[in-house]
């Protein structure tokens, strides 16, 4: 595709820029991450950052939701730990004329680290070494978070009387237990913006694209007898080692470009992946007593989709696939129950849509490569589900994931982020925030 080009200011944030040094980036990035905050134990770490913007001059509106107070949605029926608690807060630099406003989005939430005899250095310490920093929520999503932060805090030193258009950065709870429902919270506060940047790591570039999914349980009922006499019972585990096959097959099934509704140019945003339509299993639990032949065996997991997959048509093929293959390879003996705990939409924002037209002037003007450049290298997906399908499926808000750090340091052990990148992204946002509020709506 072609560079479009449009009317924005050419002078930004320098490429030296006047962020701070790689040092006191480091130090709150550390002191963010010494927070545990696994969900639903987020408020520690919300109130701090309220007190943090504060002091650098910027507006916060810190707050809870209550689930009565939000709209019947996906997000809000789905299995997720009670919102009372767990604060959004927003942070603002109020615009002082008609520009475009632009929003970005964090979750204040991180997965727990139990296998900590994994890591090398205490996961809550934020041990740094070199230009890296270890620590868990490094890359998902505190050091993309400090990004923004350091972003904001620069657009106000910078602009004291504000840019054309607001700057707004809401840092919401719950992502990594219920995706949307943090986010919802901030709209029904009545935010919204003419652009959303969802600060996820995507290897420091931004992405136009994000998964949509499905949270689902497998139930398998089988009798418990004592194991010396097995062939009286039923065995639920071997039940379910027939499922774990049959989603592996069905995996490769749905890699068939025929298998769906998107083609084209949407589906190869995604062909940089094995997987078209990733099914993982996360949990499996079972067993209440030893020497028994298992009665009861629950299986968890994620299956991811296309951004414009319909939801509903791919419930109804994974449940049928899944029992129809079930019940062939037992013989029809096997019994699983199929239940959606959770489902989120994806989104999909245009490559030629200036969203991205000014992504990429904003990422070619701190770069020694040229919009054109840049937009030759091609767009590529998310390769997971995350807040943008929220306000990109309710209101149309054009929307990009971006942020330093790599799904491939997410939720593992030694996760990290390398304090450059952050610094880089920092000037980029800020870059992107000034070109796109000067653009009249």
């Amino acid at each position: 595709m072609a560079a479009m080009t449009m009317d924005a200011p050419t002078a930004g944030i320098s490429a030296a820029g006047t962020l701070p040094d790689a040092d006191c980036t480091a130090r709150l990035l550390q002191d963010l991450i010494a927070f545990k905050s696994v969900s639903g134990g987020e408020a520690p770490l919300v109130h701090y950052l309220q007190r943090w913007a504060e002091e650098q001059g910027l507006i916060a509106d810190c707050f809870e939701t209550s689930e009565a107070a939000l709209p019947d949605m996906p997000c809000t029926r789905a299995k997720h730990l009670p919102l009372a608690d767990r604060p959004t807060l927003v942070l603002r630099i109020a615009g002082c004329g008609n520009g475009r406003s632009i929003l970005f989005n964090a979750h204040s939430d991180v997965v727990d680290a139990p296998e900590f005899q994994q890591w090398r250095h205490d996961p809550w310490t934020a041990v740094r070494q070199g230009d890296r920093l270890y620590g868990r929520g490094a890359c998902d999503t505190k050091g993309p978070l400090v990004s923004a932060l350091l972003a904001l805090v620069e657009l106000k030193r910078q602009f004291p009387q504000g840019l054309p258009g607001d700057v707004l950065l809401e840092i919401v709870p719950g992502e990594e237990d219920c995706v949307g429902l943090g986010t919802l919270t901030s709209v029904a506060r009545g935010y919204k913006a003419d652009a959303a940047v969802i600060l996820e790591p995507t290897e420091g570039r931004p992405r136009c694209s994000s998964r949509a999914g499905l949270r689902f349980q497998l139930m398998f009922t089988g009798r418990a007898v004592h194991g010396t006499v097995k062939w009286l019972g039923h065995d639920a585990l071997a039940d379910a080692r027939l499922a774990l096959a049959a989603l592996d097959d069905m995996q490769a099934a749905f890699q068939a470009p025929d298998s769906g509704e998107c083609a084209g140019p949407l589906t190869g945003q995604f062909a940089a992946y094995p997987f078209l339509r990733p099914i993982t299993v996360d949990r499996i639990q079972g067993g209440t007593w030893q020497g028994m032949v298992i009665e009861q065996v629950t299986c968890e997991g994620y299956f991811e989709l296309l951004p414009d997959d319909d939801i509903s048509r791919w419930k109804k093929r994974f449940t049928d696939e899944l029992q129809s293959r079930l019940q062939a390879a037992s013989a029809g003996k096997a019994r699983c129950g199929i239940n959606f705990t959770e489902e989120y939409t994806g989104h999909h924002t245009r490559p030629d849509h200036p969203l991205c037209v000014t992504a990429w002037q904003a990422v070619s003007a701190l770069s020694k490569k040229s919009g054109e450049d840049l937009a030759k290298e091609g767009w590529c997906a998310f390769n997971s589900g995350c807040e943008a399908g929220l306000r990109w499926g309710l209101t149309g808000t054009p929307t990009l994931v971006w942020g330093p750090g790599s799904l491939a340091q997410a939720h593992g052990a030694d996760e990290y982020v390398d304090i450059s990148d952050v610094r880089k992204a920092a000037r980029e946002m800020a870059e992107l925030a000034i070109r796109w509020t000067h653009l009249p709506r």
